[in-house]
């Protein structure tokens, strides 16, 4: 009888893959960076990584978990993303990975699985509502309310990383003008940087975020940024009345820094619950989006 389940979180730069159990811990794990090259087949990189997972063991998983960053379709078990996704990765992946695998395949936003995971097994255990805002090469943001995923209609996954914080802000290529994304993702802090001169085309956010330390206009690139990402989660905690907001991903620069900006600002929000909203670091790291896909195999 499986005992375990394999979990993928696919977002814009990287695709990991890992071997998790019931209980939330990881076994075997590979990462690599997403495969770009137009020639590549559809969905064949994300088949070899899920393939290599695989192997590891003598025994087949109960089934795999795909955390993928939005637009997905979990209904019709769908990607269709072409903002920060290549062309191999568009299309039907729960039905070609089950052919291919002869596994059964579920899907679900990669923000989704991570405030799963957050709330069973990591800053959200034992709190009623949790957000987790994933920031990476875009902004995902998932809500978990009382054991229950927050979806739209039609299983449609609400974009609050798309969310306007600054209508006089930079065009996003949701349609509007200062969303969360477009001010606070790890893109938006590489162009910034980028045009501001900080740094080159071959630099990262993270050097922006270095930078900051000496340097006024990158100081005021992430200033923006955190600002953004504060504005975000006080109207998060508004909406749904969060006892707590977990702040994830590989793109958040100071961690300390950033989450006593954020919690300062929440903190202004009068209707909170009794003991206040509990702003913090994710406690499962870049782990968070495996093993919330795993645990979308484990809780069907």
């Amino acid at each position: 009888m499986a005992t375990w389940a394999l979990g993928v979180d696919l977002g814009g730069t990287n695709v990991r893959a890992a071997e998790v159990n019931h209980l939330g811990q990881l076994g075997f794990t590979h990462s690599e960076p997403v495969d770009y090259d137009p020639a590549r087949g559809s969905f064949d990189q994300l088949t070899a990584v899920v393939r290599r997972v695989l192997r590891h063991r003598s025994d087949p998983p109960i089934g795999i978990g795909l955390g993928v960053t939005g637009p997905v379709d979990p209904a019709t078990g769908t990607i269709a993303n072409p903002y920060t996704l290549p062309a191999s990765y568009q299309g039907p992946v729960v039905a070609v990975l089950q052919d291919r695998l002869a596994l059964p395949v579920l899907l679900e936003n990669d923000a989704n699985v991570a405030v799963l995971a957050e709330a069973h097994f990591g800053a959200g255990q034992g709190k009623e509502a949790v957000a987790c805002i994933t920031v990476g090469t875009g902004i995902g943001v998932g809500v978990w309310v009382r054991g229950h995923l927050h979806s739209g209609s039609v299983n449609t996954h609400p974009e609050a990383g798309h969310a306007q914080v600054d209508p006089n802000g930079p065009e996003c290529y949701c349609g509007a003008r200062g969303c969360l994304e477009a001010l606070a993702s790890a893109t938006a802090v590489l162009e910034s940087g980028i045009a501001a001169g900080v740094i080159d085309s071959t630099g990262s956010a993270r050097d922006v975020h270095l930078a900051a330390r000496n340097n006024t206009v990158a100081e005021h690139i992430v200033a923006n940024a955190r600002r953004a990402l504060a504005i975000g989660a006080r109207n998060l905690v508004a909406m749904h009345a969060l006892d707590t907001v977990v702040l994830a991903g590989n793109a958040l620069g100071d961690t300390e820094k950033l989450l006593s900006i954020v919690q300062d600002h929440v903190d202004t929000y009068r209707f909170g619950p009794p003991g206040g909203v509990m702003i913090t670091a994710s406690q499962l790291g870049g782990n968070a989006g495996t093993i919330g896909a795993a645990g979308l195999v484990f809780t069907s």
